[in-house]
């Protein structure tokens, strides 16, 4: 395994299909000087022209030119470093580790993440929206912002459906959405923020680059970068980001807070919705 492939190919933004060419490539890069673009589409179980369109992708006019590339780099690579290089799996971890590390580092000035609890404390409804791979950040939001505030409306659906549940919650006094946008930035998540502006709401939005489509519309922008070392794209710190801005609504309003939390409780105990 080579470090210099595996530092080469985290520097691109691929697709899914890319990732695994490049992982396919990282795992066999001692074959890679004797590999033609049809052997390579075969080991990572893809069609030949995907093998192109990656070489393509990261900057070559195609297999031949990519593949010298690599031989070069493999010429670079130290003697050893198959043995000393983390597997894919590890790899995900430190990348994850990174992003976090990263957070914390941006959180040393709490003014936006205070803001935001502070807006979604002050909203009579406050809603959180989320597309596709974001769906489920704007799901786990909703579900403990829902333990202490009043009113917290989840949007996961789509088109008109989206439109009219943002519209339906801005009626009945919504005035905070949050919404959450992660790579490959939904259409459909861009959209809502420009129709949640329309209808005047302020917007906190969660993404994972300062220069996410939508980003201009934000009153509040929270950074938590996703990590792109395994095939599909994984969100701890967007995730850790979420639990932070539910955090930062108790602490608006730590005595509201705490008797929400113990009227939940004695409901949950009284219902025995869990085991312990």
């Amino acid at each position: 395994m080579s470090r210099q492939f595996v530092e080469f190919f985290a520097s691109f933004r691929l697709t899914p299909a890319q990732r695994r060419i490049a992982q396919t490539l990282v795992e066999h890069s001692g074959d890679v000087p004797y590999l033609s673009a049809s052997e390579v589409a075969t080991m990572a179980n893809v069609s030949q022209p995907s093998v192109t369109r990656l070489a393509v992708a990261v900057g070559y006019t195609g297999y031949a030119e990519f593949r010298q590339a690599l031989i070069e780099m493999l010429a670079l690579s130290p003697s050893g470093s198959e043995l000393e290089e983390p597997n894919e799996y590890q790899r995900a971890v430190n990348s994850e580790t990174e992003n976090l590390r990263a957070l914390g580092a941006r959180l040393v000035d709490r003014t936006a993440i205070r803001k935001a609890g502070a807006d979604i404390m002050a909203s009579p409804v406050a809603v959180a929206l989320g597309h596709r791979s974001a769906a489920h950040l704007a799901g786990y939001f909703g579900h403990y912002a829902a333990k202490v505030h009043s009113d917290v409306r989840v949007i996961t659906a789509a088109g008109s459906a989206m439109t009219d549940a943002l519209l339906a919650a801005r009626d009945v006094g919504a005035e905070t959405l949050v919404a959450f946008l992660v790579s490959r930035y939904p259409v459909d998540t861009v959209q809502g923020l420009a129709y949640a502006r329309e209808l005047g709401f302020r917007l906190i939005l969660l993404t994972d680059s300062d220069v996410a489509p939508g980003n201009e519309w934000a009153d509040v922008l929270l950074r938590a970068d996703s990590s792109s070392r395994l095939i599909f794209d994984s969100h701890a710190a967007a995730l850790l980001a979420a639990s932070m801005l539910v955090q930062a609504m108790c602490d608006e309003d730590p005595a509201r807070v705490q008797r929400r939390l113990e009227d939940l409780e004695r409901s949950l105990k009284g219902r025995r919705v869990y085991v312990t």
